[in-house]
């Protein structure tokens, strides 16, 4: 692995919830998921209702694009990759926990629970410096009227 494709997966893994975008009748469509990260396997899972629209969209299109967010840290991740849907009960076993049970009470093993498995293809990653450093750098733009420098976007074909 190359240090960025270390550097992603250590921050997706970190980020743990993820906007999963996938193409609508009606344009495109986000919503928060939890994000199961398997790093060795460079493999991205969900938990979620085997037969829900977004699963339907992913049937429909299987390109999807994940984006993890933390304002607070000002790191930024944006994935595109191909998503399938996927019925395993031993891996949605190994996978759950309580904000699985919140929102699937039937359980792990339940027919209308599933997964959909991402494999990622590429990443932009945006790991800017800490808030006071941000803070800095929008100062001394606002002074000199030059927009400052995203100097810190990687780009990582997975």
């Amino acid at each position: 692995m190359t240090d960025d494709t270390t550097k992603f997966w250590d921050m997706i893994d970190d980020l743990r919830v993820a906007m999963l975008t996938t193409e609508t009748a009606n344009g495109l469509e986000s919503r928060p998921m939890s994000a199961y990260v398997d790093k060795d396997a460079g493999d991205i899972w969900f938990i979620t209702k085997i037969d829900s629209n977004k699963t339907d969209e992913i049937k429909d299109d299987a390109k999807v694009n994940l984006a993890f967010a933390n304002s607070s840290s000002n790191k930024y991740v944006s994935v595109t990759g191909t998503a399938r849907v996927v019925r395993d009960p031993a891996k949605q076993k190994e996978l759950w926990n309580p904000f699985a049970e919140a929102w699937l009470p039937e359980g792990p093993e339940a027919p209308t629970t599933g997964l959909i498995h991402v494999t990622p293809e590429h990443a932009t990653i945006w790991d800017s410096p800490g808030k006071l450093a941000m803070l800095v750098k929008v100062a001394k733009a606002n002074l000199t009227q030059t927009p400052p420098k995203d100097d810190k976007v990687t780009h990582v074909t997975l």
